[in-house]
C-alpha cells in the first residue's frame, strides 16, 4: 500500500503511520550492523573535469567545465544534476531509480522563505529554479513518478491570493536570476512536456494538517504535546526530494536539506509571519530534527549558483555567497555533514545532526561517508560563519 493510501484513512492511520516509521527506522539501525550501509555523497561543482574514485576507477568529468564563480545556462545544470545522481547512486548503479517508483507521488521540497521583491531577499536564500527544473526533467523524462509537488511553507509571505500584492513567490520571475524561471511557469512547461503525470504547487502553510506524534519522540525542549501539526501533503506523499541552497543560519550554523523541514510546519496553524507558535516550542535545531523525522527526505539536492554566508539565511544579517556546485546524495545526515564540510563548518559542532543520527537517521562522521567527485579538500569554499552561532 501507497503511503498517500494508507495516511488518507485520516488521523488514526497517521498515528499508526508514526509507530510504523519508528519501526522502520529500529529495523533500519538494525539492519545496518550487518549490511554495508555506507552513504554515497556526491560533490560536483561546476568546474569538475574528472577524478578519480576510492578504489582507483576512474571518474569522467563534465563535458562542458565552467569556474565556479560562472555564469551558467540550463545545461550545465543538467549536467551537474545527472553527474550527481550517477555518482550518489547505489551500488547497483540504479540511482534514483532505485528510489522512486513510475507510479510515486513525489514532493520537491524547496526553500523559499522570502522572494525577490522583498527587503529580507537576496542570491542564495531560495532555491535555485533550475536545479529544480533539471530534477523534474529528469525524473519526466525516466518516468521516474506520476505526480510531481513543489511545495514550500514560507516565513515571510503568503500567497497573492490572500494579499494586496500582484506578485508572490510562484509567479516571481526573479529579477531575471535563474533564467527568468517562475515556478508558476515551470509547471505549465513541464505540464506541456511530460503530459503523463501531473504537475503542481502546494503551499504548505494553507495545506490541511494534522496532529501527529514525532515518530522518533521530539527534541524541541519546550514541545509538551510530543508531535506537530504535519501537512497532509508530507504524510500522505510517496517521495520527498528536499532541494536547498548551501546557506549559513544564525541559530543552527548551517541550514541545508534538514534545516529545510522547517518549511513544512504550516503557517496556518504555527503563526505568520515568522512561525512563532513554532520556535516557541524549542530552539531551531531541535524542531528542524524533529519535523525531518516525519518523512526523512528519499533524496537531496543542495547547492545551484549563489549561498548565503554571515548571519544567514536571509537578509539583512546574511551575505550572497557565488559557488556553482551541486551536492546531494539520498541520506541527508551525510548529504548535510558533507556540504557543511565544503563550507567550512565542523560536522561535529552541528547540533541538529547529532540529534538526526541519535534518531537513526544517518551518520555525520564524514570519514565514514563515501565522497564520489570531488573531495572535501578539493570542493572547500569557506564560508563566513554567523556571529551569533554557538557551536
Amino acid at each position: 500500500m501507497k503511503r498517500r493510501q494508507f495516511l488518507s484513512l485520516g488521523t488514526f492511520a497517521a498515528l499508526a503511520r508514526a509507530a510504523q516509521q519508528q519501526q522502520q527506522v529500529e529495523e533500519s539501525v538494525t539492519a545496518s550492523a550487518t549490511a554495508d550501509a555506507t552513504p554515497r555523497v556526491a560533490i560536483v561543482p561546476s568546474s569538475f573535469d574528472g577524478s578519480e574514485d576510492h578504489d582507483g576507477t576512474k571518474i569522467a568529468g563534465l563535458a562542458d567545465p565552467r569556474p565556479t564563480d560562472a555564469e551558467l545556462e540550463q545545461a550545465h545544470f543538467d549536467a551537474m544534476l545527472r553527474k550527481v545522481i550517477e555518482l550518489a547512486g547505489d551500488r547497483e548503479g540504479g540511482g534514483l531509480k532505485n528510489i522512486i517508483d513510475p507510479e510515486d507521488w513525489v514532493v520537491i521540497k524547496v526553500a523559499m522563505p522570502t522572494y525577490h521583491g522583498l527587503a529580507s531577499y537576496l542570491p542564495g536564500a531560495a532555491t535555485d529554479l533550475r536545479v529544480v527544473r533539471s530534477l523534474l526533467t529528469y525524473l519526466g523524462e525516466a518516468r521516474l513518478g506520476l505526480r510531481f509537488t513543489i511545495a514550500e511553507g514560507p516565513e515571510e509571505w503568503t500567497p497573492r491570493a490572500a494579499s494586496p500584492s500582484k506578485t508572490d513567490g510562484w509567479n516571481t520571475d526573479w529579477g531575471g536570476a535563474f533564467g527568468g524561471l517562475s515556478y508558476e511557469g515551470l509547471v505549465k512547461e513541464l505540464s506541456g512536456r511530460f503530459p503523463h503525470a501531473k504537475f503542481e504547487i502546494i503551499d504548505l502553510n494553507s495545506d490541511r494538517a494534522n496532529p501527529t506524534p514525532a515518530p522518533a519522540g521530539v527534541s524541541a525542549s519546550r514541545n509538551k504535546e510530543g508531535g506537530y501539526q504535519i501537512p497532509q501533503t508530507i504524510q500522505q506523499c510517496d517521495k520527498l526530494i528536499s532541494v536547498a541552497p548551501l546557506r549559513t543560519h544564525a541559530a543552527m550554523g548551517v541550514s541545508l536539506a534538514i534545516g529545510n523541514y522547517l518549511g513544512i510546519a504550516p503557517g496556518a496553524v504555527y503563526g505568520m509571519p515568522g512561525k512563532p507558535r513554532l520556535y516557541a516550542l524549542g530552539a531551531a535545531e531541535e524542531l528542524a530534527a524533529d519535523l525531518f523525522s516525519y518523512h526523512p527526505a528519499d533524496f537531496c539536492l543542495l547547492g545551484g549558483s549563489w549561498g548565503v554566508e554571515g548571519d544567514g539565511p536571509k537578509a539583512p544579517g546574511g551575505k550572497s555567497a557565488r559557488y556553482n556546485i551541486l551536492i546531494g546524495g539520498s541520506n541527508a545526515v551525510a548529504v548535510d555533514a558533507v556540504a557543511a564540510s565544503v563550507m567550512g563548518f565542523d560536522p561535529a559542532k552541528l547540533k541538529f545532526l547529532d540529534m538526526a543520527e541519535l534518531g537513526g537517521f544517518g551518520i555525520w562522521d564524514t570519514d565514514s561517508i563515501w565522497v564520489r567527485g570531488k573531495e572535501i579538500e578539493e570542493a572547500q569554499r569557506p564560508f563566513a560563519r554567523p556571529a551569533s552561532w554557538k557551536a
